[in-house]
């Protein structure tokens, strides 16, 4: 489940290790990849994105969902998500990320579709994968 992807997103290093867990979960074909990173602005989110579309197995999945959230200077948590053509999956990264009180990180759910539909499973899969590399980026 360790990162085998090429990804380099510069020199440097998060409050937290990076975390890319290549094939963590597989559900009737259905592959999810999920990434964690620390970032502190709405800048360098758009940064880690367009780096992490740059990987041909980012850029060739079928959805990228993914969720942040960065404390501002006035203290305020900036919060955004994105589906990515997997309607609500955003809002379950979000939630998540919420639950667990992580701020200045976000989350990245990658899906590969191998042509069976999960129906409401492949939010239980978004939600399972954010849990696992929220896990393993806090210890």
């Amino acid at each position: 489940m360790e990162n085998k992807l090429s990804l380099d997103f510069g020199s440097k290093k998060p409050k937290f290790r990076r975390k890319i867990m290549q094939n963590v979960i597989i559900d009737r074909k259905s592959k999810y990849t999920v990434v964690g990173w620390y970032v502190e602005s709405k800048e360098e989110v758009k940064i880690f994105i367009s780096e992490l579309l740059k990987d041909k197995y980012f850029r060739k999945s079928t959805h990228n969902t993914f969720a942040y959230r960065i404390k501002l200077e006035n203290g305020s948590i900036l919060e955004w998500k994105n589906d990515d053509g997997e309607t609500w999956a955003g809002n379950c990264v979000l939630r998540e990320l919420q639950r667990e009180e992580f701020i200045n990180t976000i989350v990245v759910v990658t899906r590969y579709f191998w042509g069976i539909h999960l129906q409401a499973d492949r939010f239980k899969n978004v939600i399972e994968g954010t849990k696992i590399i929220l896990k393993e980026i806090s210890d």
